[in-house]
Formats: structure tokens, sequence, C-alpha cells
């Protein structure tokens, strides 16, 4: 993570050994050969309001496959693994972040994408997240939040 995502391992984090406070509870997807890392992603379990309800929720982030393993499959491989942790959890709702160019990538694992703009911070006090969110409804709840999750913007204290 460090190699590709330096900006978040700076000044008093320089030297911090996990992304996620363990209050976070994150679970690690790795693929390895020995103690060669390959490809990488985490969850995280959030609760998050939304338009007046609130949803138990992992949170997808972290995903990276080191260039020379890139376009091999375990990028996908991760991605189906942790998807498939999060359906048969007991969380509403999942949500990942990611760039336009990378959708389809997480849509072959049943990923969509939310029409709804993510703000980062509160409604009176915001800034617009640009990233696509992606989402995976797991429960009734979550389902039946389907039409609010792309009408009303999607407010989050950070991004993950």
């Amino acid at each position: 993570m460090r190699v590709q995502w330096p900006s978040i391992f700076t000044g008093s984090r320089q030297f911090v050994a996990d992304t996620y406070p363990p209050e976070l509870n994150p679970v690690h997807f790795v693929a390895a050969e020995g103690e060669l890392l390959i490809s990488y992603a985490s969850i995280i379990r959030l609760d998050l309001e939304h338009a007046g309800d609130i949803y138990k929720a992992y949170g997808f982030g972290n995903m990276l496959t080191f260039p020379s393993f890139r376009k091999k499959g375990f990028g996908g491989q991760i991605l189906e693994l942790a998807t498939l942790h999060i359906k048969r959890s007991d969380v509403d709702i999942a949500i990942l972040f990611c760039e336009s160019k990378s959708e389809s990538f997480y849509r072959k694992q049943g990923w969509e994408l939310s029409r709804s703009p993510t703000r980062i911070g509160t409604p009176s006090d915001h800034t617009v997240h640009d990233p696509s969110r992606m989402m995976v409804l797991v429960s009734e709840k979550g389902e039946r939040g389907r039409a609010n999750f792309d009408l009303h913007p999607f407010y989050v204290e950070s991004p993950w």
C-alpha cells in the first residue's frame, strides 16, 4: 500500500503499520506466493446512515495488485473472495469507491454503480467525493433502500 498510495503514509502516519483501526474489524484478503505479496484488498465494518435509515455495512478498499502480476486474474480472485465473504455476512450493504475506468472490473462480481453523489462530511458542511461509488445490496433492508441510494446524496465521514 505504501507503493500504491504513498500519500496515506506521510507525516505522523509515516510508520503506521495498519491502515484501519482495529475497532473497524478489518478483514484482509491476500494472494501471495510465499512471502511475496501479489494482490490484496480489505473490508471494514461500519454503520452508515442514509436517507433516515442505519445500515450495517462493509467498506471495501485498498484493492491492489503489484504491476508485474496485473491482468493475470489475481485481483479478480481477491475481489471474488471478498465479495463472497460480504454476501455471506449479516451486513445490509457494501460500498467501494473507484475510478470510472475500474467500474467494469467490479461489475463482474455484482457490484452496481450508484447514481447519486458521494459527499464527505455532513449535509451542511461537505465536499464532493469524485470517485465512483459502487455497491452490493446484501440484505432485504439493503435492497429496499435501492431507490434512495440512487436518488439521495450519500454522506460519509471519510472515504476508506
